[in-house]
């Protein structure tokens, strides 16, 4: 007879439980979405990088510490890029300006110019690289009388060098202790952790490319313009020439410099010319076809959909491998 009452009782009791426990939780709920709220009104530092290849390692780097903005969009070649209003004023207003630093992007160069002379925070990666020098001027030159003409021709203004380092994990290891501390200091965040865990993973990338070709019997590379300097430096291999013999695809070959890259071709037994972003593709398959061999389209300058760098760095080895094997 007493059970029933008790029965009863726990019943009341454990609804007077369950609305407390609803009350809490509506409590709880209430002071999230105010934290929510107040983290979503709480803006993350921009920082500003020219290009994606760059911007993904930036972004790696950073992780959910800092909004990372690319200026220049994915697959527009970065050498003939020309800002607009809106670019400019993302470039001013970001806590950190990420560029290149070796005049590659040319339309461009007068704003990072503007930020470095006033002042502002910006971080040129080629400042903290060894950078590959080349005077094509000088290599390229058939004849005292074509000096003058040569160099207006190809109006290479990538008197620093060249311009091409993202294209050697090895290069991005070199700079990525500066650029760990310019961002660390732009956002206020310690980065040591990111920077620990992705210099593994270059070191990792720089490892993988290197066994892909050294299984190749040989590595003799053309390319649409000097753009493998680093990746041939680092990993063995040859550039025998290109169809635009400059750092940058705002230039033209003269017709002696094509006839010179045909010979190269033939004397050291190149198996395909490697071209991509700038390059003229009809020229391109046009020498490919009177020298018999391959025109492969090569994704050198962006990062052309893939998830990361590393990403990135791996098809283009791949690719590289696959035409010359």
């Amino acid at each position: 007879m007493t059970r029933k009452p008790l029965k009863k009782l726990a019943t009341v009791f454990a609804l007077i439980t369950l609305a407390s426990c609803s009350n809490s939780t509506e409590t709880v709920t209430e002071s999230a979405a105010e934290t929510t709220t107040d983290s979503v009104v709480t803006e993350l530092p921009i920082i500003a990088v020219t290009y994606s290849v760059i911007g993904d390692i930036v972004a790696q780097l950073v992780g959910d510490n800092a909004t990372v903005t690319v200026v220049i969009p994915d697959g527009q070649d970065p050498h003939d890029f020309q800002p607009s209003a809106k670019d400019i004023e993302t470039i001013n207003n970001a806590a950190l300006v990420v560029s290149n630093g070796l005049e590659f992007e040319e339309g461009l160069e007068e704003v990072l110019e503007n930020i470095a002379d006033s002042g502002g925070n910006i971080f040129m990666v080629g400042d903290h690289i060894t950078v590959r020098k080349i005077d094509h001027s000088d290599e390229h030159n058939h004849g005292e009388d074509e000096d003058e003409g040569h160099a207006d021709e190809h109006g290479d203004k990538h008197t620093g060098g060249d311009p091409h380092i993202w294209l050697s994990p090895a290069t991005m290891l070199e700079m990525l202790p500066a650029l760990t501390t310019a961002l660390s200091e732009a956002i206020g965040a310690n980065l040591s952790a990111e920077s620990t865990a992705l210099t593994t993973k270059l070191q990792d990338l720089d490892g993988e490319v290197e066994l892909i070709i050294n299984g190749l019997g040989e590595c003799n590379l053309v390319s649409g313009h000097d753009e493998l300097g680093y990746f041939a430096d680092r990993y063995g291999c040859n550039v025998v020439g290109a169809v635009i013999p400059s750092f940058t695809t705002t230039s033209e070959a003269t017709a002696g410099e094509l006839a010179e890259l045909k010979r190269l071709v033939k004397q050291f037994k190149v198996p395909a010319i490697f071209t991509g972003l700038g390059t003229s593709p009809d020229t391109a398959t046009q020498l490919a076809k009177e020298l018999n061999i391959k025109a492969v389209t090569l994704s050198t300058h962006y990062l052309d959909g893939v998830a990361s760098y590393q990403e990135f760095i791996l098809n283009l080895t791949i690719q590289i491998a696959e035409a010359l094997s």
